[in-house]
């Protein structure tokens, strides 16, 4: 019975969302940032010209290929089928940390990059990649490079990366934590070898103009849950978070989550990202991970009183 109304709950909640999200479309107007959601813990974002991806990771592994020992496999047709054709469109890559969910498909997408692109990660993130991307286009970030800004997408957006940390995923235990120090001897191979190093958060401006300081839309983006205030920026230029999006994976892992960064950076809107289960396809037809209380996750208390400003996020769809 408990189980029944849990799925009638997911099946309520996801009609809603999915309502909410259809006021939502993707606009034309490269003058406004248009912010796709891919599910996971993906984004694509357009804005005058630009193009930035996040955490890329578009190729579903199953459980049974995971417990199996299979090499982790890209899948090209999902590849395209979410990001489009091939056209060297992409100019920056930011990636949260180097859990295989984050970041495994990044060596499939570089003929989606332009020749300067950037991808901006951990050090460690960087190391895992060394073999497979091209080196002129890795930056990794240094512990002096965070709460800093990096104007990236040719002068027309501006990024800060916040350190943070990685809720454990079940009964306490963080998977796959180690950080990497120097270039691998070899590419990973197994889902286990893309192992977390330090996890990141981002703060992304959209400027008015070229290498400006004039914002014309902030948001937020944390990929994996944080103890408050871990995670969280600190900034005092009185500037609006538009748009946050947040991972609904292991929030009740940590303290304080969303609730306290909400309460902080009080934004217009709340989207929570990284909630589908991802042992199989989610873009069609996402499912919810078992474990996400989303009850709880949707509470007054949890969204500090701003529920009215929250959804989940659906697959395909532009916030």
């Amino acid at each position: 019975m408990k189980k029944l109304s849990i799925l009638l709950s997911l099946l309520l909640l996801n009609l809603l969302f999915i309502a909410q999200s259809q006021a939502y479309n993707c606009s034309n107007d490269v003058t406004k940032p248009a912010i796709r959601y891919l599910g996971v813990a993906a984004l694509d974002i357009h804005y005058q010209g630009q193009r930035l991806l996040t955490d890329p990771f578009y190729s579903p592994q199953t459980l049974w290929e995971i417990a199996s020992l299979t090499p982790y496999t890209p899948a090209p047709s999902q590849i395209k089928k979410v990001l489009g054709s091939a056209n060297q469109s992409v100019n920056t890559v930011l990636i949260g940390h180097g859990h295989y969910d984050h970041a495994a498909d990044t060596p499939a997408i570089t003929d989606y990059l332009t020749d300067n692109a950037e991808i901006i990660s951990s050090k460690s993130t960087e190391f895992l990649l060394a073999n497979k991307v091209d080196s002129k286009q890795l930056k990794g970030l240094l512990v002096d490079d965070f709460g800093k800004w990096i104007t990236i997408a040719n002068g027309w957006m501006r990024v800060m990366g916040i350190p943070s940390e990685h809720a454990p995923q079940a009964l306490g235990i963080n998977l796959f934590p180690q950080s990497h120090a120097h270039k691998l001897d070899e590419a990973p191979k197994y889902i286990w070898q893309w192992t977390q190093g330090t996890n990141i958060n981002w703060v992304i401006d959209f400027l008015k103009t070229k290498d400006s300081s004039n914002v014309i839309q902030r948001i937020f983006v944390q990929t994996s849950a944080s103890t408050y205030p871990i995670g969280v920026p600190d900034l005092k230029d009185d500037i609006v978070f538009n748009k946050v999006f947040l991972a609904a994976a292991s929030f009740d892992h940590v303290e304080n989550y969303p609730t306290g960064l909400i309460n902080q950076l009080k934004p217009n809107q709340i989207i929570f990202i990284h909630w589908e289960n991802f042992f199989k396809s989610w873009f069609e037809q996402p499912e919810a991970l078992s474990l996400i209380d989303f009850d709880q996750l949707m509470s007054e208390k949890s969204l500090a009183n701003q529920a009215q400003n929250a959804l989940i996020g659906q697959p395909g769809f532009c916030y």
